[in-house]
């Protein structure tokens, strides 16, 4: 039931959306949205990479598409999400907000509409009284984009990242 209720509004988000045109575009809300043709493996491995490279450690993964073909649902398209985070960052950030907590860690999503793969990167909110959280925001959300960013290049290497999700 907990999981239905976590799944419940990524599912209802993504069904209730139109897939972006083509390309790369950035949504008006707090999730930059990018279109590629790549195969969602491939995007799925850019992705860890770049996060990895980044000095990130991927602390888990919903993988929603498999998961709902296992439960029956056939020919449900492919839809993953990426958990994200480094202490030293979080860190930084939680020294002058603790509430701060409720954006992490980073997420990613991966899904396939359309024919094409979208990434969809959760971006974190611009807009607080303290200053130095806006400049950790901005320079978040650079980085969480050139991450996207890695994996819509056309001669992005793929490579297999191992990673062992941590445990609560």
């Amino acid at each position: 039931m907990r999981l239905a209720l976590l799944v419940l509004p990524l599912l209802l988000g993504t069904a209730c959306s139109k897939a972006p045109p083509a390309g790369v575009g950035e949504g008006t809300g707090p999730v930059a949205r990018y279109v590629t043709d790549k195969p969602f493996a491939d995007v799925i491995e850019e992705l860890e990479f770049a996060i990895t490279e980044r000095n990130f450690r991927i602390t888990g993964y919903n993988k929603v598409g498999s998961a709902m073909r296992e439960r029956g649902y056939r020919n449900f398209p492919d839809m993953e999400v990426i958990h994200f985070c480094s202490l030293e960052v979080a860190r930084e950030v939680l020294e002058y907000d603790p509430g701060y907590i409720a954006m992490m860690p980073c997420r990613i999503t991966v899904h396939v509409a359309g024919g094409q793969t979208v990434i969809s990167v959760i971006l974190l909110p611009e807009h607080h009284p303290d200053a130095r959280v806006v400049a950790f925001a901005r320079r978040m959300n650079s980085t969480l984009r050139e991450i996207a960013a890695f994996a819509l290049e056309k001669d992005a290497p793929v490579s297999r990242v191992s990673v062992v999700p941590s445990t609560p």
